[in-house]
């Protein structure tokens, strides 16, 4: 919530997954720090040529979804499909002596095949180092028809897991939640990182605002009026509500501590401002981090739990602004030195960057800009695109997710930080505020 937004509404207010069949552990591999991998994705083939027509749009999905994920991880050089030999690839009989006459080298080749056994699909899949010629390590995953994209899922995490040394645990299997209008209502959906498999997380007819997962994915907390802006946290698991103080006042912004045992959240004083503060779960050891006349907002944890970043307008009143400070409320700085508005920090799950929204002097939109919290250094990300808001990082720290409303009504996109595989992930009536999960627990390898 903007601080003009926020003074408006406290002056209105003083009065499932699919199972895994895991292969045994096999080592994760590690490219050579000169190396880009290039990483071929061939088909996944019917386990067997009468399975063909049955499996005939399950392959389609699942080959389409594991090109998008790795295509999308920002790790490798994709080696386009038309260079690929022409015959099929099948891991039992695959041809190395084919690949060698394409004008590039492939480092790892990608193939599987999908069985159908009593209405279950089963892909048995592979990864092949093509410069030893030999198989890398595999995977058997397993699920009913609705789970085919989340079987892709996995194996392309699977893949960038190992193939990066565990840089990335994959991001294909993550959720974001948002906030999308429903006539009158806002509610707080969640849908697969890529804008499929989307439902309403809410469903009370109200507004609910500012989704905000714990680390570990356990629980969402977002703000609702039932009149007054009051927090909810709920077990993402379950559904249930966790209990929270209702403070009959202003209270927003809800963000959980690295280690999900505290959260920061907006409260108005009895001054009839907003400030920072910190309490546990259960709302109790609340103390007032920012104590400051100005209206403040928008908290967002350090990843070592020590700092958080905010919003403020003590230098000019109305006018947002970015600061970081200690959780205690000390040391308290700005980040921005250019002026105009800014809202809606982000910090980097490395704790490297704070992305943000920022409508600098002599603009007339707002675009997504990272800080380097080390060197204050400012990196502009979106340009001449409309209005561009409320960054929201994936676990990885390669990826942004915000919402735009370049095409007209407000729409959620996703892009890695070079601002490059920009994808529109909702496309029906107006989204806000992405709020991207952390990494899923991976299936214990075995």
């Amino acid at each position: 919530m903007t601080t003009k937004m926020l003074t408006f509404a406290l002056l209105l207010f003083s009065a499932a997954l699919p199972s895994l069949c895991t292969q045994p552990q096999v080592p994760i591999l590690r490219p050579r720090p000169e190396e880009v991998p290039i990483l071929a994705v061939a088909d996944v083939q019917p386990a067997s040529p009468d399975k063909a027509a049955e499996l005939s749009e399950s392959l389609k999905t699942f080959n389409q979804v594991l090109w998008d994920d790795l295509s999308f991880s920002g790790f490798f050089t994709m080696a386009g499909k038309s260079f690929y030999p022409p015959q099929p690839v099948r891991p039992e009989n695959l041809n190395y002596d084919a690949w060698n006459g394409l004008s590039f080298k492939v480092t790892y080749l990608s193939a599987g095949t999908l069985d159908s056994i009593e209405g279950s699909l089963r892909a048995k899949l592979r990864i092949f180092d093509m410069k030893s010629r030999s198989e890398s390590f595999g995977l058997e995953v397993s699920g009913d028809q609705e789970q085919i994209r989340a079987m892709a899922h996995r194996w392309a995490d699977d893949i960038v897991y190992r193939l990066t040394a565990g840089a990335s645990k994959g991001i294909a299997s993550t959720k974001i939640a948002y906030v999308s209008r429903k006539g009158n209502a806002k509610e707080i959906c969640v849908m697969d990182y890529d804008g499929y498999n989307a439902r309403e997380f809410t469903h009370n007819g109200g507004l609910n605002l500012e989704p905000n997962w714990a680390p570990d994915n356990s629980k969402l907390a977002f703000m609702s009026y039932r009149p007054h802006p009051e927090i909810n946290l709920y077990s993402y698991l379950d559904g249930s509500r966790i209990q929270f103080p209702i403070f009959n006042s202003y209270a927003g912004n809800p963000s959980i501590s690295p280690d999900g045992t505290e959260i920061a959240f907006a409260l108005r004083t009895p001054r009839g401002d907003a400030d920072i503060f910190i309490s546990k779960l259960d709302g109790s050891d609340r103390r007032d981090t920012t104590d400051n006349p100005a209206i403040e907002s928008s908290p967002t944890w350090a990843p070592s739990g020590r700092q958080i970043a905010f919003v403020s307008d003590r230098r000019q009143p109305g006018i947002s602004q970015i600061y970081i400070c200690d959780v205690d409320g000390s040391n308290v700085r700005g980040i921005i030195k250019e002026g105009g508005d800014a809202d809606s920090p982000a910090w980097s799950p490395d704790g490297k960057w704070i992305a943000f929204h920022w409508k600098p002097r002599l603009s007339t939109t707002y675009d997504i800009f990272i800080a380097d919290v080390a060197s204050g250094r400012i990196t502009q990300l979106t340009s001449d695109s409309g209005s561009n808001k409320y960054p929201s990082w994936a676990a990885d720290g390669r990826h942004l997710a915000f919402q735009s409303n370049r095409t007209g009504a407000i729409q959620l996109y996703i892009m890695l930080l070079d601002s490059s595989e920009l994808r529109m992930i909702t496309k029906q009536g107006n989204n806000t505020s992405p709020a991207w999960s952390g990494y899923f627990q991976r299936e214990t390898q075995k």
